[in-house]
């Protein structure tokens, strides 16, 4: 529903991944639909956190556990890095992401947890709605305004000024950088702090998921990442190199505001 004043906002801010994960709704939030959804999310911390000891992440990850005895949905998303890694040529390496060079499947979990979530919300009717986790966001329905979820992309060199702004109506963002988190994307091949010409790297579409992990592929891969994106339907991407300079693909800039 649309108007000519934003209508009233519902917030729900709960941690999860060591991170706030933030709710806005736009109409009734059932408390059922709320609980639904971070006992999800913490259900899937539980099991593919790379921090919690008994995780069966780490459980693989120490070969405490094998990956065929894990739980199903442990074992498909495995699968699903294992496919990200022949798409990318190597460059997105789940299992030697970690910091000590280890299983660490984040950069295609987090995404899929927010689409899983998102879910659950579509279910309990909650259609007009935005769920972020440490700055990755999808969102459904038309906003406040009626014209989609406005969202920043933030300057990775001064965190209080943005470079962009885009409206969301069914469809994901998701940022890949150094800024947050210096050093948590690595180099695969050498295990060092990925080096590249980026700073940070934007990708818009569909599927919060693929937004996720395209963002992390295409922050390792360079300049062919904007490529990458640029070649697939429905996605765009914002980039910022070391210079400062910003690029953007025409798929990004139909949703820029």
């Amino acid at each position: 529903m649309s108007g000519t004043h934003d209508e009233a906002v519902t917030r729900v801010v709960r941690k999860v991944f060591g991170s706030a994960a933030s709710l806005a709704v736009v109409g009734p939030l059932p408390s059922a639909a709320v609980e639904a959804t971070f006992t999800r999310l913490n259900e899937i911390e539980e099991r593919f956190s790379t921090y919690r000891p008994n995780s069966e992440i780490c459980r693989i990850r120490d070969g405490l556990l094998a990956r065929a005895d894990a739980h199903a949905e442990t074992q498909e998303i495995l699968e699903i890095c294992d496919a990200l890694y022949e798409e990318s040529g190597g460059i997105f390496d789940a299992w030697h992401a970690g910091r000590d060079g280890g299983l660490e499947p984040a950069g295609y979990v987090k995404g899929w947890a927010i689409g899983v979530a998102g879910a659950i919300l579509r279910d309990h009717g909650v259609d007009n709605f935005s769920l972020g986790i440490g700055g990755d966001i999808t969102a459904a329905g038309g906003g406040p305004a009626g014209i989609g979820w406005s969202v920043g992309v933030v300057d990775p060199r001064r965190n209080t000024i943005l470079v962009a702004r885009v409206a969301l109506r069914n469809a994901a963002i998701a940022t890949s950088g150094m800024s947050e988190r210096p050093g948590h994307l690595r180099d695969a091949s050498s295990g060092e702090a990925a080096v590249g010409p980026w700073l940070s790297f934007t990708v818009v579409g569909p599927d919060i998921a693929r937004v996720d992990a395209l963002a992390t592929i295409c922050f390792l891969e360079g300049r062919a990442g904007m490529r990458r994106v640029d070649a697939e339907p429905g996605y765009g991407a914002l980039a910022m190199d070391t210079e400062g300079v910003l690029t953007a693909t025409e798929g990004f800039r139909t949703r820029s505001i």
